[in-house]
């Protein structure tokens, strides 16, 4: 990839990294007493949430998805590598397949569930769904949406549609990396699957459910065979398994976690701040190169998190939760 064609973006990126909500305004919001002092905090960011505003938390969210629509409009209009931000955004594209199809099989409208964030229009995608042609869309998601319908029209179970288009996305995730040749992007990718792999894995057994049952579920394009994952985690080798993934083996950050995994006690919810940390961590490596697509890959990783903590923190001051409880799980801090 010619590290040249994103200098016009990076320059725009170090202007618009001012954006970020910095340590010391999380900090802020974390110990902010009321609404009021709440609002006062969040108006100097770019989510703009008012007192009343603040107690809704539909209000929060839409307030959020704004906010990453615009981050992610920018970006597309301004890469000079579109495939960069659809790695990042096409898990909204295949949500939106998702909701597209479940609305075509049950004959609901259930456009209020649409994200309007990816590389495809709503209108896009509607012809897509309403005529299985990919007159808009690659020969690859027509593919994948007209196999996920037959399936469906076999079964007349809602949750092939949902299985179906998860593993599509996961598939052209690995696709587009590959596509795109970045090897940290690459690296990314695959920590991703491998993480939804192990956690659908994990939260299935706690279930009590059978093997066929997380078959159906994993995605082919991880580090491991769908059976060989199931058996560390039935024999309790994970951590074996994770020291051959890990990215960052000498980081202390992360001793706790392996201990964990060792005696059997890391906690599914554990399991996917790890997943995010990771992801951080590969970035973080990367942070003093300052060509080509790494920094719009931190970027929009920084984002992502950024709402996501944003998220964590309004939901829980809204429903009066302990600080402290939402605090330790809050995702890295861009910057």
């Amino acid at each position: 990839m010619d590290a040249s064609l994103f200098t016009q973006i990076n320059t725009s990126i170090s202007v618009r990294e001012s954006s970020f909500i910095r340590q010391e305004q999380y900090q802020q919001i974390l110990q902010a007493k009321d609404n009021e002092a709440l609002a006062l905090i969040i108006m100097g960011t770019p989510y703009h949430l008012d007192e009343l505003a603040l107690e809704d938390l539909n209000a929060i969210e839409r307030a959020l998805m704004k906010h990453l629509c615009q981050e992610y409009a920018w970006a597309f209009e301004n890469s000079p590598r579109s495939q960069i931000v659809e790695a990042y955004s096409l898990k909204y594209t295949y949500h939106n397949l998702k909701v597209l199809l479940k609305g075509k099989a049950s004959q609901k409208n259930l456009e209020n569930l649409l994200i309007p964030i990816g590389g495809h229009s709503y209108s896009q995608l509607e012809h897509l769904v309403a005529t299985m042609t990919a007159e808009h869309c690659s020969d690859f998601m027509q593919g994948e949406v007209l196999e996920t319908w037959q399936e469906y029209l076999d079964y007349q179970d809602l949750r092939v549609l949902e299985i179906g288009m998860d593993m599509a996305y996961f598939r052209h995730l690995y696709l587009l990396a590959n596509e795109v040749a970045e090897p940290v992007l690459q690296q990314l990718v695959g920590l991703f699957i491998d993480f939804y792999n192990l956690i659908t894995v994990e939260r299935a057994y706690k279930q009590g459910k059978p093997r066929s049952f997380m078959h159906q579920l994993l995605s082919d394009q991880g580090s491991l065979e769908a059976t060989e994952l199931i058996d560390l985690v039935k024999t309790g080798q994970v951590a074996d398994w994770f020291a051959t993934i890990n990215p960052c083996p000498y980081d202390l950050d992360l001793r706790s976690y392996e201990e964990k995994m060792r005696q059997g006690l890391l906690t599914v919810s554990e399991l996917e701040y790890l997943a995010d940390l990771l992801q951080w961590k590969v970035l973080e490596q990367a942070k003093y190169q300052v060509d080509g697509a790494l920094p719009l890959i931190r970027y929009l990783q920084g984002k992502e998190f950024e709402v996501k903590n944003l998220r964590l923190l309004l939901t829980a001051h809204a429903n009066h939760l302990p600080t402290e409880l939402v605090k330790e799980r809050m995702r890295p801090i861009y910057g």
